[in-house]
């Protein structure tokens, strides 16, 4: 006869080390129930492995149907609790030996249970016993499962996957690549054996330099599939990977774990008799192997070497107010004073939702764009999901009018759909606002005076005069007295028109005018990167001081200041650039969204250095 509390000490080890290895993502369950058998054919007198899982917050005791001929024995049950957000899954799982001492096809009826008050039934199961004397490999079991006798020799496992391995996969099964700045979202997976144990060490952690991962779950799921003709214990994330430049690059991903596996080398306990009508050698293997010794091992599960294509964002059909958004995104309020008075600023309050890089998501632009001055603001993001891939970002900034009376204004905002590969431009209705004051109005470019023709030149010859007074001088004009003095009067007056006319031509100069409101724009947002060290505000500080970059880059390169993204900044300036090592850092601090309590002394150097090495370029 079987002992009992063996068996039970044996269900009790596999509920304490095989089921949960880490808490999977917890979110209320409806009532459910899942049955399966492992295996639908053994010999007459053994037993196949019958599981019950039902889920639900109140459940009954399964009521077994009755067959005839067919012996159900159980096996034991466990119990899991999972609480989430204030809601709470209770999910218990039941196992039987299910079988018969004469051959047949049996079909084991639903199963019923009351869970929460409501009668929920199982699927119908087949189960086919054989002749005791043509024993069959169980469907499912692999050639070498417990209780069959090897066909043939196995490759022995590396000593890297014999603990485990890690798989990188796009999340988007139908799509194989991704764009520069697009958070892409994918799948992670740790392949465990199925009868380990596993404590892990660190978070999922990227091993090259090619991607920069994102948002990786705090929870993970759990699930147990077949691979390759073995069962593993799958630990499940959900995350994103981004890049900055185009190109193939290898997802390499890794995490510390500890990990026990059963030692297979060691020598085999011999197997005790167990008579009855389930002397199933499977069931022996299973109890047996609670004698086997375990071999524990500080392991780094590492990804393969799996490539993921990164491909620039097209520059056909680009939109002037494109600032790196890539993703799915729509206006979800705006807000816009319908009374305004120039001179004096108002916040201009919107949100956008959806999906994708929030990270480099900046403020819409107020349209049409010559009648308002546009300051920098705050901005706040808040998570759809888990993973941070969804959600809304709320974003609040002053406006100053230019011109006064009845006017209309909107909101527009541009960013690349990686799904339907386009630019896309969203466009809120015209607002009319009504506008008092004067209107404002800029330094107007100086005309220059009309160049006046050289007079023509007399054809007298020199010394020649019409009427000579009555006296005249002998005396050379260069001996006179007054000659040098006038000489020199004349030399400097000339020097003072020149340099009159270069001063001028120089206040006239576009490029000159050009640079000096870009120095102006750059002095009014190192003002505020000023103000933002003083308040702590570490998302304006890098706001602020990416515009006075981008104002400054803007003069160098010849386009639109909001136009220059990282990318950009990557492939047109050294990667150890003090700029591109400041961008970087700013993307680094958005997508990570950690909270700061104050602006590091390091950002404000590495902004010194990046504002320096621009000034010398200018000069």
């Amino acid at each position: 006869m079987v002992n009992r509390l063996d068996i039970t000490s044996a269900l009790n080890f596999f509920a304490k080390w095989i089921v949960p290895i880490m808490g999977m993502v917890s979110f209320s369950f409806a009532a459910e129930i899942e049955v399966q058998l492992d295996r639908d054919s053994v010999p007459a007198g053994n037993g196949a492995l019958l599981t019950l899982k039902i889920s639900g917050s109140e459940a009954s005791e399964p009521r077994l149907p009755q067959v005839e001929n067919l012996i159900f024995n159980s096996r034991g049950q466990s119990k899991q609790i999972q609480m989430f957000n204030g809601n709470t899954s209770v999910s218990i799982t039941y196992t039987y030996a299910v079988g018969s001492n004469i051959p047949g096809e049996y079909v084991i009826p639903g199963i019923d249970v009351t869970i929460d008050g409501e009668n929920v039934t199982s699927q119908p199961l087949k189960l086919k016993v054989t002749d005791a004397g043509s024993v069959q490999p169980p469907t499912g079991v692999p050639p070498n499962a417990a209780g069959q006798q090897p066909q043939e020799q196995e490759e022995p496992e590396s000593d890297e996957k014999r603990f485990g391995f890690l798989t990188v996969d796009l999340a988007d099964s139908e799509r194989k690549h991704a764009y520069v700045g697009e958070i892409a979202p994918v799948r992670i997976r740790a392949w465990l054996p199925a009868d380990a144990r596993a404590q892990l060490r660190s978070g999922i952690q990227p091993e090259g330099k090619g991607f920069t991962l994102h948002h990786v779950s705090e929870q993970p799921q759990q699930t147990q599939e077949m691979r390759d003709g073995k069962r593993y214990l799958v630990v499940t994330w959900f995350g994103g990977i981004s890049a900055t430049k185009a190109g193939k690059y290898p997802a390499s991903l890794s995490v510390s774990a500890k990990i026990a596996v059963r030692d297979t080398s060691a020598p085999r306990p011999q197997r005790r008799q167990r008579g009855g009508p389930f002397d199933d050698p499977f069931f022996d293997n299973v109890f047996d192997q609670m004698d086997v010794p375990m071999i524990e091992k500080d392991v780094t599960l590492k990804s393969d070497d799996q490539e993921i294509e990164v491909r620039p964002l097209p520059t056909e059909g680009r939109p002037a107010g494109f600032t790196g958004a890539v993703g799915e995104f729509k206006f979800e309020g705006v807000q816009i004073p319908s009374s305004w008075k120039t001179g004096e600023p108002q916040q201009i309050a919107a949100r956008l939702g959806g999906s994708g890089n929030f990270a480099l998501m900046n403020a819409p632009q107020v349209t049409p764009p010559d009648a308002w001055k546009i300051y920098p603001g705050k901005d706040e993001f808040q998570a759809g999901d888990q993973a941070s891939f969804s959600g809304s970002k709320s974003f609040q900034f002053s406006a100053v009018p230019r011109k006064s009376g009845n006017q209309e204004a909107s909101l527009s905002f541009s960013y690349f759909d990686p799904v339907a590969e386009k630019y896309r431009t969203l466009t809120t209705p015209s607002q009319k606002i009504e506008v008092t004051g004067k209107d404002i109005v800029d330094d107007e470019p100086v005309t220059a005076p009309a160049v006046k023709e050289p007079e023509k030149k007399s054809n007298m010859i020199a010394a020649q005069h019409l009427k000579m007074t009555r006296k005249s001088s002998l005396i050379p004009l260069i001996s006179r007295p007054l000659f040098i003095p006038l000489c020199v009067i004349s030399v400097a007056l000339g020097v003072l028109g020149g340099i009159l006319a270069w001063l001028r031509y120089r206040r006239e100069d576009p490029k000159r005018r050009s640079l000096a409101a870009m120095e102006k724009a750059t002095r009014e947002a190192l003002e505020t990167v000023k103000q933002c060290v003083v308040n702590q505000d570490v998302s304006g500080f890098f706001a602020a001081a990416r515009l006075a970059i981008q104002h400054r880059l803007s003069v160098l390169w010849n386009q639109p200041a909001q136009a220059i993204t990282l990318a950009e900044v990557n492939a047109r300036t050294p990667e150890n650039s003090p700029v591109a090592r400041f961008f970087r850092e700013a993307d680094h601090y958005e997508y990570s969204r950690k909270s700061q309590s104050g602006v590091l002394p390091e950002w404000q150097t590495l902004l010194d250095e990046a504002m320096a090495s621009l000034s010398s370029t200018a000069r």
